[in-house]
C-alpha cells in the first residue's frame, strides 16, 4: 500500500490533483508536498482525503455531543 508523507505529521491538508498531461502531480494544499499522479498515488490520495473527511465529522459530531451533554448553547 502506498502512503504519502506531508512535510510534518501535523498537516491536516487535501491532497489535489494539480497539473496537465506529463506534468500532472498530487499536491497537498496546506503543507505543499507533491508526489507524481500515478494510479497507486492518486488512490492512495482518495483514501487519505475520504479518511480526513470523516474524522472531521466525527469532530464535529463529538464536540455537538460534549456541548448537548454540558447544556452549553450550540449558537
Amino acid at each position: 500500500m502506498v502512503v504519502l508523507e506531508h512535510r510534518t505529521e501535523e498537516c491536516t491538508g487535501n491532497w489535489r490533483l494539480v497539473g496537465t498531461g506529463d506534468e500532472r502531480c498530487i499536491r497537498c494544499d496546506r503543507c505543499d508536498s507533491q508526489f507524481a499522479a500515478t494510479p497507486e498515488n492518486r488512490l492512495a490520495a482518495i483514501d487519505e482525503n475520504y479518511a480526513g473527511i470523516y474524522l472531521r465529522r466525527l469532530t464535529a459530531e463529538g464536540l455537538a455531543q460534549l456541548e448537548s451533554d454540558r447544556g452549553d448553547p450550540g449558537d
